[in-house]
């Protein structure tokens, strides 16, 4: 657990947000993480934009179906989940602004 990969904004703040990767993560090692300084982050939605076998509408209605107030949804910022990534987060971000549901930072 000695390498981690933190994203930093423009404004360079320091993030130390960690997602266990499927969710899973030990006593042991959310202990070490939490003494490193990192806040850990679970969700209750996941997007599946990564399964390829699922279509951008599927993905979408995915989310929109599993998410309620106060959710945490996962999508992933890579080459396989793009296609489905970028239909469904726009989509996803313009339905509850209308619904009149604020965004906003964890905070760490």
């Amino acid at each position: 657990m000695d390498r981690f990969t933190t994203l930093t904004p423009t404004n360079n703040q320091h993030q130390q947000l960690f997602r266990p990767p499927y969710g899973k993560i030990t006593s042991s090692q959310a202990k070490a993480l939490q003494k490193l300084g990192y806040t850990i982050v679970m969700w209750d939605v996941l997007s599946a934009d990564f399964d390829a076998s699922i279509n951008t509408a599927s993905c979408l209605q995915n989310v929109l179906k599993n998410t309620e107030d106060g959710s945490i949804i996962v999508f992933h910022d890579s080459v396989k989940a793009a296609k489905n990534l970028f239909y469904a987060l726009p989509k996803v971000l313009e339905y509850y602004t209308k619904k009149g549901f604020e965004f906003k930072k964890i905070k760490t």
